[in-house]
């Protein structure tokens, strides 16, 4: 077996204003990127949460419950902790999560950026544009913009840490430590989120094919499988539950063309070109309606993809001239990436978030292109930065859909109704209210009349049409409560009686 190993590069150490100037750069970046779509109000999924554990108990409660119960059918002990100890420090504060998830967002793309630092042998333009693409990317949306984001956004630092740990054992074979780190880092990320155990057969193979102490890689590999078969025995044996479970608690089954079409979503949507439902991905650029300024991201993806395939050859082809060995990092990359689409694409639907992880590859490919020194370092890095800047390019189009999608549409929704039926004492204080709007938003946005118990103190009885003869029907049925009608992203109005 090829063993996997590098020197440190001389040129790999950071000097702190340089480090300072990134960090605040990145966070700046994330901040202006992301304040935009930040909710006011809590709905769906987060308001849920937040009452399932501060008074249903049907959540997470009490610290134990974390190891010894699963909820919604997942087993994710560091999620739970985290989300408990969230939601006693902030309560009913939704500022206080949204600044958590803002400040673990830039932890992330830090690691990130130090991640291509050491596989980029210290090339820092490329190293900081990877990092801002990262912090930028559209698939951040959901862990910065949602209470609930740190399932996602722990895993993904987690994820992170676990890729640094590996990087640093392949760079420090001596050094028996990094092995474990790895093991510690990769352990904490599938009791966060289930999904990264599909990385537990390339994680382990990895580990043995490093260079070292033989003994340590391979105790180090038994222990992620070991982990791994852990969380599996718990799910399956202790809590007699199914091993994975997909969102919105189904079950995962084979499906052909629902897993082609997922894989094409995930793989165009990667490189650039957006592709799903306008509900999931704002706007699709692939097999799509064409709107303005289409062409131009369809280019733009076009560069990306002709910009990486340029600077991997060349650096696979002048890395095996120097008797690189780093030339194997992308073979570990690309089988990670590929381990980590197996539980999203098996799903019923293809959520950009969980793109982010098998994005940050592909960023840090990038970077590991740009590590060759002299002049071999001048294609792959113009190659690298003209893959970024058109990322960040294709991030900034895209924006203008972003309200499409359903989270960010629900917090509009959710918005309109506390500033136009809450703050304007629009009913009589626990009325029931028969609003002409689209039911899934009456059902997840506002959880049947449950939100307004948040910033009213009381529940409302909602009673909800997604059509005017269903309206008038429900008006008819329920004369002494308020009807309302729904301009999608413009107000609540008070409907007239028929």
């Amino acid at each position: 077996m090829t063993k996997v190993s590098a020197p440190v590069a001389s040129g790999t150490r950071l000097t702190l204003p340089f480090l300072l100037v990134v960090v605040v750069t990145l966070g700046l970046a994330i901040y202006w990127r992301f304040a935009q779509w930040m909710p006011t109000v809590f709905y769906g999924d987060d308001l849920y949460n937040v009452f399932a554990t501060l008074k249903d108990h049907s959540f997470i409660s009490e610290w134990q419950q974390a190891f010894t119960m699963q909820f919604y059918e997942k087993y994710r002990p560091v999620f739970e902790l985290a989300w408990l100890g969230l939601v006693r420090t902030f309560q009913t504060s939704l500022r206080g999560y949204l600044a958590f998830n803002l400040c673990l967002h830039l932890l992330s793309a830090a690691i990130l950026f130090l991640i291509a630092m050491q596989l980029s042998n210290a090339n820092r333009a490329v190293s900081a544009l990877v990092a801002l693409t990262f912090a930028s990317s559209r698939f951040a949306l959901y862990q910065v913009t949602q209470a609930t984001g740190p399932v996602e956004g722990i895993a993904l630092m987690l994820f992170l840490l676990t890729l640094a740990a590996l990087v640093g054992a392949c760079q420090k074979p001596d050094e028996k430590r990094w092995p474990w780190f790895t093991v510690m880092a990769f352990t904490l990320c599938i009791y966060t989120h289930e999904r990264y155990i599909a990385l537990t057969p390339v994680l382990a193979i990895a580990l043995i094919a490093l260079r070292g102490n033989r003994a340590n890689r391979c105790c180090a590999a038994f222990a992620c499988v070991a982990v791994a078969l852990l969380n599996v025995f718990i799910k399956t044996v202790v809590l007699r539950s199914a091993f994975l479970v997909g969102t919105g608690t189904t079950y995962f089954d084979v499906n052909l063309q629902r897993i082609i079409g997922q894989t094409l979503q995930a793989i165009f949507s990667i490189v650039g070109f957006n592709y799903g439902p306008d509900f999931l991905a704002g706007h699709s650029i692939v097999f799509g309606e064409s709107l303005p300024g289409d062409g131009i991201v369809r280019v733009l993806a076009s560069v990306v993809v002709c910009a990486a395939m340029i600077a991997t050859v060349y650096a696979i082809v002048a890395g095996r001239r120097a008797h690189d060995a780093r030339r194997w990092y992308p073979l570990f990359g690309a089988a990670m990436l590929a381990a980590i689409l197996v539980p999203p694409i098996l799903t019923i639907r293809m959520e950009q978030r969980w793109l982010y992880a098998p994005f940050a590859l592909f960023l840090l490919l990038l970077a590991w292109t740009a590590r060759l020194h002299g002049r071999a370092r001048l294609v792959p890095t113009l190659a690298s930065l003209a893959a970024c800047l058109s990322l960040l390019a294709i991030d900034f189009l895209m924006s203008s859909y972003i309200p499409r999608i359903f989270f960010i549409s629900a917090s509009t929704t959710a918005t309109l109704a506390k500033r136009d039926l809450v703050d304007a004492r629009a009913a009589s204080l626990g009325q029931d209210l028969v609003l002409r709007i689209a039911l899934d938003q009456c059902k997840w946005t506002l959880i049947q009349g449950r939100f307004f118990a948040i910033y009213e103190g009381e529940a409302r009885k909602l009673y909800c049409a997604d059509t005017d003869e269903a309206f008038k029907a429900l008006q008819r049925k329920y004369p002494h409560a308020h009807a309302w009608t729904y301009t999608p992203g413009v107000s609540f109005t008070p409907a007239a009686r028929p």
